[in-house]
Parts: structure tokens; sequence; C-alpha cells
């Protein structure tokens, strides 16, 4: 069976099952790994934002990529991922914090995504023509940000993300992720492994070097084996998905993070970009009676501000 055990290694019980970003480990290999399950809190972004189905299936996708990368990192900040691209869809941004709470949205040319309309067969990936992913993380003031890039190449966000790691992170990376709507409620879920990048040169470079690349070989097989179903269904527990994949190789689960829909915005935040502003762009961004509407991206709140609201930022 598998163990779930706690921070200091310690076994424990129950574990979060849906919206949760699940660790674990191998064992016989010392692997690590992430999976994501998303339901309520995907199905949230989604209808919140009533995108074509295009756009919500591309959003689904960077969304789950999103969490799974930003598991792997350590970090007390904003970890964003923003895609952006000159084709029907010209940018997707999503951030998630520590906590688990994310937030995303899409911009798009309307009538580009209804020419595609009944085009069952149509990758969708081909919509971000030209473009570039960005990861970044943000620790706030006084330290370092981390930013890595890469090219949308390949045939889809998977592919750019497993050549981002082993092209610049040089970090032996594999993923399986699944994405679809299931009685009008989208899911998704996705299972990524690493290689520790702290042992995995050293290893390699070792007389087990052909062991080691064979456990990956091996871990590889075992992951791509995981079912669509397996990754989506509500009724199937992560533990079981995960020791259904890897019994073999001692899959231990370590404690989940919950994924919430939370949006951070807030009038305050607004101000505080406003009063950035110098006084002559406050009042190009005004209309006829001096009054500023500014709406959320993310999550369609429109804050409003007066010119008595606007002086007093002054």
């Amino acid at each position: 069976m598998a163990i779930t055990v706690d921070k200091d290694g310690k076994e424990t019980g129950g574990i979060i099952d849906d919206d949760v970003i699940q660790p674990f480990s191998l064992e016989t290999t010392g692997l690590r790994g992430r999976m994501v399950r998303l339901g309520s809190s995907l199905k949230q972004i989604i209808e919140q934002h009533d995108y074509p189905l295009p756009v919500s299936y591309l959003v689904s996708e960077a969304v789950t990529l999103s969490l799974l990368l930003s598991a792997m990192l350590k970090y007390d900040g904003i970890f964003t991922l923003q895609i952006q691209a000159d084709g029907a869809i010209r940018g997707i941004v999503v951030d998630v914090n520590a906590k688990g709470h994310i937030r995303a949205y899409a911009g798009f040319d309307k009538d580009a995504i209804k020419q595609l309309a009944g085009k069952a067969d149509r990758n969708y990936y081909d919509l971000l023509q030209n473009g570039h992913m960005a990861f970044t993380v943000d620790q706030g003031e006084n330290m370092d940000r981390y930013q890595g890039i890469v090219q949308l190449e390949g045939e889809s966000l998977l592919d750019a993300v497993q050549h981002y790691f082993e092209q610049s992170e040089q970090i032996k990376t594999a993923v399986r992720m699944a994405v679809h709507p299931q009685d009008d409620q989208w899911r998704a879920g996705a299972v990524m492994v690493q290689y520790m990048p702290e042992s995995m040169q050293q290893e390699l470079d070792t007389e087990r070097g052909e062991e080691r690349r064979e456990d990956w070989r091996r871990t590889k097989i075992l992951l791509e084996s995981c079912k669509d179903d397996e990754l989506l269904s509500p009724n199937l527990h992560s533990a079981d998905v995960l020791y259904r994949l890897f019994h073999e190789e001692g899959v231990r689960i370590y404690p989940a993070t919950a994924v919430k829909h939370v949006c951070r915005c807030s009038r305050d935040r607004v101000a505080n970009v406003l009063m950035s502003l110098s006084g002559e762009d406050r009042k190009d961004a005004a209309d006829s009676e001096g009054k500023i509407d500014i709406t959320c991206e993310f999550c369609g709140k429109t804050y409003l501000f007066t010119q008595e609201d606007l002086k007093q930022l002054s």
C-alpha cells in the first residue's frame, strides 16, 4: 500500500483528495513527484469567465501546469506562469501562491476563435502561434526574482514545459496530464516525476549510472501507463492512483496542499496602482466625468474611483 507521512516523515492518516497538490516520493529510486487533481476550483475559474472551449482547454492546462511547477519549488510568494503569443489566443496568465490560492485569465481574438466552431480535430495549441512561456517567482521586496522562459515548441504546453526542464534546468522531468469537461464540469489531473536535482548528475556519473538510467526509463513507462480516467475520476483517491502506478517503487505520500480559486485583488491594491501614476496619466485614464473604473482581469470585479476619490490619492 501507499505510505502517508507527515512533514517529519512519520506515518499519518487521511489526506485531502480533490482540488489538491499531492507530494510523493519513490523509495526505491529516490525520485520525487507531485500529483495535481482539480475539480471545483478549476470549474470556478472556467465558469467565471465563460470562455469558448478552445480557450477554456488551454487555460485549464496552464492552471494544472502552474500548480505542478510551483509545487516543485520552495518559495513564499507568487508563482506566475505567463504565455504570450501572436495567434487567436494572445495570452494566458496564471498565478498561485504558497497556500495553493490560484487565479487565471486569458486574452483572445473572439472572431478568430468563433471560426474554429465545429473543427473538433483542431489542435488548440496551434492557437498560440509564435509564442513563449515565462515562469516567475516573486517573493516580495528585497528578494531576488526567479524567471525562466521557453519558446512554445512541440505539440502542447506540456511539451514546452518538459523541454524547458531538460534544456534550461537540466532536470529529468516526466509528466502525464489530462484535461476534460465531465458532466458540464471541467476537471484536470496530472502527475510529475523528477530526479532530485542535487543528486541526479552525481549518480549518473558513477558506476551505478546505467542502473539509474534504467530506473528513469522504467519510471517513465509506469507514468505513461496512467489513463486519463485515473487522473480525472472524482471516485478514485489520489493515493490509489499513485499506488496503481508505483506500488513496486515504494510510493511514499506526504501532506497535501488544498487548492482554492482565490483572487487577491482589492480596492487598496488598485488605489496603489493609481497612486503610482502621474496626475496627467490619471487624467488621461478618466472618463468625461473625471471617474476611473478598473476591472480585474482575473475575477471581473470593477473598482470605481470618483473625482473625489482620485483627489485623495494625490
